[in-house]
């Protein structure tokens, strides 16, 4: 047997495959990757604030309407999933888990039995599907080809025959939890013709329930990265969604009972 002399390619072969150069090399790209993507989101998520604060400065009833504008691209991907994607295309929005885990873990008392959320009147509040930011998530792809083919004022077919459920009305399979103060309505039932209501740009719906979250504002805040722990300035979870995050801190700006 000849003593041959090791090659670069055969001493690579025989190293764990994340000490490989190559590997190394993804890794450094990947992090790099990273750490530009997070840059990017901070200084995003740094600028609605400023944005938030100077629309404050001059009105904060005007603050309602940049939270819409941060989350209607949230809720056009959800209203256009199943057209795109077909039968249950994208995961239900839950109200506890909107904001992430740090969030969700503060929503009830210690012993996991009361929730926190202070429970408002619901008749003295309602939505315009034409313009509140309500999610819904349509789950049936011909629950949903049904309701855009037959819900709307502007859909009555020439031909009688055809299917028309006439304009959009708020019935009892309609339920929606409204948390404020940022005005967001989470869909729990009827979200096939909820979703058409909001498409036809028209509709009102007054929700089941309303709660007012302000507490969470005193207990958390968020720099875009993470949320902390405003009592004792521990670093929580990692952000998931700089959008959202965003919603979260400008709330702040939004809270009446400060």
């Amino acid at each position: 047997m000849t003593g041959n002399k090791p090659t670069e390619d055969s001493n690579e072969a025989l190293l764990p495959h994340t000490q490989r150069p190559h590997f190394r090399l993804l890794n450094r790209w990947l992090t790099k990757r990273h750490k530009q993507a997070e840059q990017k989101a901070d200084s995003r998520f740094t600028h609605l604030l400023k944005t938030a604060h100077d629309i404050a400065a001059i009105n904060p009833n005007g603050l309602i309407d940049l939270v819409r504008a941060i989350l209607r691209p949230l809720q056009s991907d959800y209203l256009l999933g199943i057209a795109e994607r077909g039968q249950d295309a994208l995961p239900a929005i839950v109200s506890y888990t909107f904001f992430g885990s740090d969030v969700r873990d503060r929503l009830f008392t210690l012993d996991g039995v009361n929730w926190r959320g202070r429970k408002l009147e619901a008749p003295c509040y309602k939505l315009q599907l034409s313009r509140d930011i309500v999610l819904p998530c349509a789950w049936s792809y011909a629950g949903y080809v049904n309701a855009l083919a037959t819900i709307g004022s502007t859909k009555q077919p020439e031909n009688a025959d055809r299917r028309y459920q006439g304009c959009w009305r708020q019935d009892q399979n309609h339920r929606v939890d409204l948390w404020l103060p940022w005005g967001i309505g989470f869909v729990n039932g009827g979200n096939h013709s909820i979703t058409a209501g909001i498409l036809a740009g028209e509709g009102e719906i007054k929700p089941d329930t309303v709660y007012d979250m302000s507490f969470l504002l005193d207990e958390l805040q968020c720099d875009g990265v993470h949320f902390i722990d405003t009592q004792t300035g521990t670093h929580l979870g990692a952000v998931l969604d700089w959008r959202t995050a965003a919603v979260f801190e400008i709330g702040r700006l939004m809270r009446t009972d400060a």
